[in-house]
């Protein structure tokens, strides 16, 4: 049976309760001024100009504790991978992993493919050109030495849309904007698909510099009209890849004691990759008769010899999360675009985004975008709609892995601070911000969790626009974020 309290006490503690919910909510009130005051002064310090949204919520309820224009629209840059990669995971699986295959057809007879060899991607970032090697290693001991037919890319698994839509002419050249195929490889493990790494060393002075390209020049050629200066001088050594073309030109001034190296995107993946497999063919004692190298796609009755398989996706979001890479978000949206609508296609691969956006309840109407890594600048979201993302997804099961994958503040291991290693040094926010960088021109972005000087958890959304240099402006409101907190 329920002990009946005394009237008296009764009405003690009910006047108690009202004073103890009044005191929390002035100091609930006080901290929320205190912020207010603080970031608006940076703001209007450091930001005086610029389009801002800032949005504050507790982690655990959602509830919005600080919110400075934070339905106003803004360009996510990067951010704009926060919700690619939650569909991702959604969608594919973390255990998802991409194959390229190997096949022949024709008839072999002592040594001899009377017929072609096909390559068949499915977007593989990962491939690279020991992959190729290994690829050359299975044909010899299946008994070809030679092959009396043609070398084939079957990259039909995308669409022929390299480039996704706001690329600008400018950019083309760099790693940030390589193009996308379906057959494509990468010179390192940070998986930079789409391009090459071309470095410089001073030679002579008055010479040409020394040129190395790793992992191989491909079908890509190098116009080498730099120089070597004394030591000392101004380094004005520029690599660039021409536009539409497949010309890397190398000018400028290159002191004798320094080095210049680039990431510079191939003019089309497919036949870059496929002349570097010619390449390697030659290496590995294999004759081949046609030196062209060509697209289509794999014949239904072809032979299947082998196929490589990348890392699985909970593994590559480490490098693509933590480096921010432009062409894996773009490869994953067109991903889910083949096996969910069967196009692969970047118009494809974001009605999925969509669908996943609807299906968590996030205002789909209101985000605006045209690519999966935040390169377009057509691309629009308020702080409001980064930071719902950003509290829904903590109820999916594969949280962890989105979590584990972003960049952690001032975490000097490349592979867990990423674009944050150097970033928020201070006491208050080193090891405690997990979050999303975004920069375009004029654009910087940081999104994601912070855990406050408090010991309270909460999830925040920075997004600047027309204002170069905002990244000190921004590390400096998260300071104040996880101190007043």
């Amino acid at each position: 049976m329920r002990k009946k309290w005394p009237v008296m006490v009764m009405a003690w503690m009910l006047v108690m309760s009202m004073f103890s919910f009044q005191h929390v909510a002035q100091a609930e009130e006080v901290v929320e001024i205190t912020l207010s005051d603080s970031i608006t002064r940076i703001v209007e310090e450091k930001l005086a100009g610029a389009d801002v949204s800032i949005t504050v919520r507790d982690r655990h309820s959602g509830e919005m504790i600080y919110d400075y224009n934070g339905q106003t629209a803004i360009k996510p840059a990067s951010n704009m991978k926060l919700f690619t990669t939650a569909t991702a995971i959604e969608v594919l699986g973390k255990d998802y992993r991409f194959n390229t295959s190997l096949y022949i057809n024709g008839k072999l007879s002592n040594g001899v493919l009377k017929g072609d060899v096909y390559l068949k991607g499915q977007g593989d970032p990962t491939l690279s050109i020991e992959d190729l090697q290994q690829f050359a290693q299975e044909l010899k001991a299946k008994g070809i030495q030679k092959i009396d037919g043609r070398i084939v890319g079957d990259d039909k698994w995308f669409d022929n849309d390299l480039l996704t839509p706001g690329i600008w002419a400018g950019d083309e050249s760099y790693y940030y904007a390589a193009p996308i195929s379906a057959l494509t490889t990468s010179p390192n493990t940070d998986y930079d698909s789409g391009t090459i790494i071309v470095e410089a060393f001073g030679s002579a002075v008055g010479e040409s510099p020394s040129i190395k390209v790793t992992p191989q020049i491909g079908d890509l050629q190098i116009v080498n009209e730099a120089q070597t200066v004394k030591a000392g001088e101004t380094n004005t050594l520029t690599i660039e890849r021409s536009y539409k073309t497949n010309k890397i030109v190398v000018s400028g001034n290159l002191p004798i004691d320094k080095t210049k190296k680039e990431w510079v995107t191939v003019q089309h993946p497919t036949t870059h990759t496929m002349t570097m497999f010619q390449a390697v063919l030659t290496e590995a004692g294999i004759e081949y008769t046609k030196d062209k190298v060509f697209q289509a796609a794999t014949p239904k009755f072809a032979q299947l010899i082998a196929t490589k398989q990348s890392m699985p996706l909970e593994e590559l979001l480490i490098p693509y999360m933590k480096l921010s890479n432009n062409g894996i978000a773009d490869i994953l949206v067109k991903t889910m675009g083949r096996i969910i609508n069967h196009r692969g296609s970047t118009k494809d691969g974001l009605k999925v985004l969509e669908e996943y956006g609807n299906s968590i309840n996030l205002n789909m109407a209101e985000w605006r975008f045209e690519d999966g890594s935040g390169m377009s600048h057509e691309n629009s979201v308020s702080s409001v709609l980064l930071s719902d993302l950003l509290f829904k997804v903590q109820g999916e099961d594969w949280f962890n892995t989105y979590f584990t994958s972003l960049p952690v503040a001032a975490h000097a291991d490349r592979m867990v601070g990423g674009t944050l290693r150097t970033r928020l040094k201070d006491p208050l926010t080193a090891g405690k911000v997990y979050a999303k960088t975004g920069s375009l021109t004029g654009v910087s972005t940081l999104s994601g969790y912070l855990e406050a000087s408090s010991g309270q958890s909460y999830i925040f959304s920075v997004l600047v626009q027309n204002k170069t240099g905002a990244t000190t402006a921004i590390d400096e409101i998260v300071k104040v974020m996880a101190e007043e907190l």
